[in-house]
């Protein structure tokens, strides 16, 4: 069956289902199969970066904000050309890739970092209060009790009770953990609350501030979790690889007019 065609699954096909269908093409248009598996093999590379990142889960795909079916179904039933619309949809598809590589850094990764700064910001603005609030309760409970601010009265009481103040301060800094976590759990929520995800579609700034903003992640990171080397490099390949993709789709499309004026 047809991925474009499946009544039992509402979602889109990924790009790795797309080019396992297409693969299987046994289309006389050898050209047009072999340029889609070019560019079915770039959306699994953008697909990987957004798995990566955690714009995508693992039943999305970039190549959701684009249509497919039309190409699809003239090598599904074995066509010889590819209509105009058919063409259009290739062209759209191979421009979507290109405008995808091209602004990534610009329109995703920076607007995460932008995201990712504010809750940095926040968060160690109210650790600030808490560790300010905790200082001056300390003080004023020193002062309270009559232990004054003489260094020798704190050294005696250190030697008075040294396992009580010790079990005090390891529950003090548990309760620093515990209220920093909370605190960057809250702020987050707080933002993701007036959040306008205005990426494209098929990704989700929502989802990748949570994957970035998870317990095992420091707030201190200076690029979003997920984007490093690795991941520009395939930004380069790719780009790469479309000025190649660009070229066999100027042949496709030349030999698409011939046929249809034969």
């Amino acid at each position: 069956m047809s991925v474009c065609n499946d009544k039992n699954n509402d979602k889109s096909s990924t790009s790795r289902q797309l080019f396992r269908h297409v693969k299987k093409s046994e289309t006389e248009m050898t050209d047009v199969r072999d340029l889609m598996l070019d560019i079915l093999g770039q959306y699994q590379k953008m697909d990987k970066i957004g798995f990566s990142l955690g714009l995508l889960d693992k039943t999305s795909s970039f190549s959701d904000a684009v249509s497919w079916c039309s190409i699809i179904g003239k090598l599904d039933h074995n066509k010889q050309t590819l209509d105009k619309m058919s063409q259009s949809h290739l062209v759209k598809i191979v421009d979507y890739l290109d405008e995808l590589t091209t602004t990534f850094n610009e329109q995703v990764v920076i607007k995460i970092q932008q995201y990712r700064d504010l809750w940095m910001k926040k968060v160690l603005l109210w650790d600030l209060l808490l560790f300010a609030s905790l200082i001056l309760a300390t003080v004023i409970g020193f002062y309270w009790t009559g232990e004054g601010f003489a260094s020798n009265n704190y050294i005696e009481l250190i030697k008075q009770r040294p396992i009580f103040l010790s079990l005090i301060v390891s529950l003090v800094v548990i309760a620093l953990f515990v209220f920093h976590f909370f605190i960057r759990r809250n702020v987050i929520s707080n933002i993701l609350k007036n959040l306008e995800d205005t990426l494209s579609p098929g990704m989700s700034l929502r989802n990748t501030l949570n994957y970035n903003t998870r317990v095992r992640h420091s707030i201190f990171r200076p690029v979003p979790v997920g984007w490093n080397y690795v991941q520009k490099q395939r930004i380069e390949s790719i780009s790469r690889k479309i000025i190649e993709i660009r070229d066999k789709l100027g042949d496709v499309l030349a030999s698409s007019a011939s046929g249809e004026i034969a």
